[in-house]
């Protein structure tokens, strides 16, 4: 009795290990960022535009970001770095919370539904059929403080 009683307890021991490597390492698969370890996002496009880590030239990037500073308009300000060395567009990606200057600039757009109104905070880029293409006002101004109204850092409250 006590043999097999410990033997079945053995198994439900077996068990028990295989059910955690099952389940436990099933998380680690699948499709995500190697860099930020995050699954993609469907509904995300990353515009990027690195700076000091920039591919192609970091002199020119640096200057062509400075130079799309005056742009009139957040549509013209990202059509301007979208002409800039290196830039890239990532479809299912956002930006890390480091990619501000003087690393890169970076936003995240999100195709959300067009509604009567959208929630406050959000620039929209441009509207798609029933989707409007969007950016997060602070990630805009994280990138460039002459798009949102002053031209040097306001004084700490």
């Amino acid at each position: 009795m006590q043999r097999s009683l410990s033997a079945g307890r053995r198994g439900q021991s077996l068990l028990a290990g295989a059910l955690v490597m099952v389940f436990g390492f099933s998380g680690c698969r699948g499709p995500k960022n190697a860099k930020y370890g995050h699954a993609p996002d469907p509904d995300t496009t990353r515009y990027r535009l690195l700076l000091r880590e920039n591919p192609v030239d970091p002199r020119e990037a640096m200057h062509c970001y400075a130079g799309c500073q005056p742009q009139p308009t957040p549509r013209g300000y990202l059509e301007c770095l979208m002409a800039c060395p290196g830039f890239e567009i990532t479809p299912e990606e956002y930006c890390a919370p480091d990619e501000v200057p003087p690393l890169a600039a970076c936003f995240t757009a999100r195709k959300v539904p067009v509604k009567a109104e959208l929630p406050a905070g959000l620039v929209v880029l441009e509207v798609v059929g029933m989707f409007a293409i969007v950016i997060a006002a602070h990630s805009l101004c994280a990138a460039s403080t002459a798009q949102c109204g002053y031209e040097t850092i306001p004084p700490p409250h």
